[in-house]
């Protein structure tokens, strides 16, 4: 008998309600027999483990390298780090966390909607200026499965509220720019009032609790916001 150890971050952890499962195999179970088996077990964490990589004793591993496990082994599912996508209501709302540009108009693509008489995007841009200091540029840093997860928290509030159709919101972190987009929200409603109401509504709140920190650059320095 083959005891593999498998751990869990984040949003596996969530869903399967565990930071790891002990397992136990007959014969000499690869990585992928382990991985597949965990698919079948846990049919909801699918989408995840397709877009996730493995590490088998902390060493990156390909799924199709074929090797043997050994006993006593342990296999960490490790999610995608940055510029991942999660979604709370199927086909109703996404979030991303990324290092890249924003493309406003994948945005604008997921919330239209036949059914939606206002189609609303706000980008928050990078301004030149701080009460008249000039800026450089702005750096973010996320705590990014937090940051997903209190993100969610609110989407799943601004449907309770408003009358939505569909809502999606894409934050970037790293270095910006003076002049580009630094967080997109996009929402779509049966009429333009609850449209121009979630969107206040989403970045006042995503403002004051989701954990993305902004520092920013001076010609004679920094600091991180609110310190």
């Amino acid at each position: 008998m083959i005891n593999i150890k498998v751990r869990l971050f984040a949003a596996l952890k969530e869903i399967i309600g565990k930071n790891h499962l002990d397992l136990q195999f007959n014969g000499d179970p690869s990585l992928k027999d382990v991985i597949s088996f965990i698919i079948e077990a846990y049919p909801s964490v699918k989408e995840i483990i397709k877009i996730s990589k493995y590490a088998v004793n902390m060493e990156y591993t390909d799924i199709n390298d074929g090797k043997h496990l050994n006993n006593g082994d342990e296999i960490t599912i490790i999610m995608p780090v940055s510029g991942g996508t999660y979604n709370i209501l199927e086909d109703k709302a996404c979030v991303e966390i990324t290092e890249e540009k924003i493309d406003s108009n994948k945005v604008l693509d997921f919330v239209s909607d036949p059914l939606a008489g206002s189609v609303l995007l706000f980008n928050g841009t990078v301004r030149n200026n701080d009460d008249g200091k000039p800026v450089e540029y702005l750096y973010y840093e996320a705590y990014e499965e937090m940051a997903v997860k209190e993100i969610n928290k609110l989407i799943a509030d601004a449907f309770s509220k408003y009358n939505i159709i569909k809502i999606c919101i894409v934050h970037r972190t790293g270095k910006i720019n003076t002049g580009e987009v630094s967080i997109t929200i996009g929402i779509s409603s049966p009429h333009r009032e609850d449209s121009y109401m979630a969107s206040k509504f989403l970045i006042d709140n995503i403002k004051e609790t989701v954990p993305i920190w902004k520092k920013e650059a001076f010609e004679d320095g920094s600091r991180w916001k609110r310190l």
